[in-house]
């Protein structure tokens, strides 16, 4: 304590920390380098609220949320997330009284509502910082992006979930019910002098409450005393009244779970209805477990993370475009490079890249098989047959596949087309056991401008810089998720709902890369 209180302007019994805490600090601690990195960004323009809760004449001394923030950001470069940690360090550590310049340590309430108020407004914060960090390291290059994603549980019970298939199924069953219920209704409602209900496949909610509203009608109008318990006997309309007030309650919830599911989901967990239960690959025994999660994509340049976006979506290739999209909203131009594993190699996503005079550098499912010289070899296989004149293909013993027709790509939302070419004289050929197994002969399905979006991509993978490109993308992406589960500890969600999780998230990715800009400055291992 002697020797940090040493100083000209001090003797060295007061009990007091000097005015200006920059001189306890080395040049290559970490907080400096944070501090110089962002010392010039006004941190207020991220609030969209203002400071209603405190005034000059009522209530406590007002909290700069600027300074704050900056010890949240902080916090999270050095790995610390929790809001009680980060409180007991802004009344401990000298650094992050550092950060606050002089104003009182904030509790974990201020600080918690402090990253609240930057809910819409992370990913401004993002784009700000990696702009300084871009200024300062020359190096990074934004033209050149490495994509890959990963799956983060979310926090949400494991077993509180709802399927899609099944509410589909119980919703089925329950208007078999109604329907047959409905002669006996409308043998009611013509007594009763009212319309019958017609017979249709689907009930809605709102059809059974009027079917309700009418049964409460005719109760009122022959003025029905309702009855309930052992022993007390029912008239024919209460009957049908209690029946179809559970069938709309239960119709009603269905229709509720259907909602928040939607037409991408198949399915959702009741303790965060954003979440969607995946397959996630994370016990000892690598065995799939399936937990209510986010698909987390990341793109990175030069070992900073530019893009972080969190989607409901399982599958990687669906993500892709809406992702980059995000990425040029956020920069405000598309990368000119693009690399990525199999998991995003399908029609829709070539087509986009060339379309946005993006150079794909991104695998096919089959990329890997088709580089083996077996498989070049190979003549059954219909990549390595022959195209006519005419159109048609050839196999291997001569004989003739001739266009049958066209169908929709599967899985392509850009309404491309596929076409089937068949033989017709499999029946005495003797290769035809190498060349398939079907009764109805060889069947091939080709789409040429797919042919075409591989063909590219594969002779970028397999130039020299797409050599480079592939080495670097196991240790730019691959290396940052590995900082972020094992060197972070960050395997789950802390907070529910997709926003908040964006938000954690995003704060973690900001934390990384200011980390990183240190390191790197350094040259400090980790």
């Amino acid at each position: 304590m002697t020797n940090f209180l040493a100083h000209s302007n001090y003797i060295t019994t007061q009990i007091q920390l000097p005015l200006d805490l920059e001189i306890t600090f080395k040049v290559s601690d970490e907080v400096i380098t944070f501090n110089n990195l962002i010392k010039d960004i006004d941190f207020n323009k991220f609030f969209i609220t203002k400071d209603i809760y405190y005034t000059e004449t009522r209530g406590r001394k007002k909290k700069s949320r600027a300074n704050i923030l900056k010890a949240i950001l902080f916090a999270f470069s050095i790995g610390v997330r929790s809001t009680r940690d980060i409180a007991d360090l802004c009344k401990h550590d000298t650094r992050f009284m550092f950060l606050l310049d002089r104003i009182d340590p904030p509790s974990h309430t201020t600080i918690n509502n402090t990253i609240n108020s930057l809910l819409y407004n992370i990913d401004d914060v993002l784009v700000e910082i990696n702009k300084r960090i871009i200024k300062e390291d020359s190096s990074v290059d934004l033209n050149t992006l490495y994509v890959d994603g990963t799956k983060l549980e979310a926090y949400a019970n494991k077993y509180t979930f709802v399927w899609k298939k099944a509410i589909l199924k119980f919703q089925a069953k329950l208007n078999l019910k109604i329907i047959a219920l409905l002669p006996r209704l409308n043998d009611v409602f013509i007594n009763s002098g009212y319309n019958p209900v017609a017979l249709k496949e689907q009930y809605s909610s709102i059809e059974l409450l009027e079917i309700v509203d009418t049964l409460t009608s005719i109760i009122e109008k022959y003025g029905i005393l309702l009855v309930y318990g052992k022993g007390k006997r029912k008239h024919e309309e209460q009957r049908l009244y209690d029946l179809f007030i559970k069938f709309q309650e239960k119709m009603n919830e269905y229709e509720e779970h259907l909602k928040t599911i939607g037409d991408n989901r198949n399915s959702y967990s009741k303790t965060d209805p954003d979440a969607t239960f995946m397959r996630m690959k994370d016990d000892h025994m690598m065995n799939g477990q399936l937990k209510a999660g986010y698909n987390m994509q990341i793109a990175v340049a030069d070992e900073y993370i530019m893009a972080l976006e969190l989607y409901q979506e399982r599958s990687d290739f669906r993500t892709f475009i809406p992702f980059i999209d995000h990425f040029n909203f956020l920069y405000g131009h598309y990368p000119e490079r693009i690399v990525a594993d199999a998991g995003y190699g399908n029609f829709d996503n070539y087509k986009f890249c060339i379309d946005n005079t993006i150079e794909p550098f991104i695998k096919y499912s089959w990329y890997r098989i088709e580089q083996t010289s077996k498989f070049k070899r190979n003549p059954f296989k219909k990549q390595n047959f022959i195209k006519d004149k005419d159109g048609n293909y050839i196999c291997p013993n001569g004989k003739t596949l001739t266009f049958e027709r066209e169908q929709q790509m599967r899985y392509s939302r850009n309404e491309a087309y596929e076409q089937i070419f068949r033989c017709h004289e499999c029946d005495d050929c003797p290769d035809r056991a190498q060349c398939t197994t079907s009764k109805y002969g060889r069947t091939i399905t080709m789409n040429e401008q797919y042919d075409e979006y591989k063909q590219r991509a594969s002779n970028n993978l397999q130039s020299e810089a797409g050599i480079k490109l592939r080495v670097l993308r196991s240790i730019q992406v691959e290396g940052a998720f590995g900082v972020m589960k094992e060197n972070m500890k960050y395997r789950r969600f802390n907070r529910r709902s997709y926003q908040k999780a964006h938000l954690e998230a995003t704060l973690v990715a900001i934390g990384m890369n200011i980390s990183k800009y240190h390191n790197k400055k350094y040259r400090i291992i980790n």
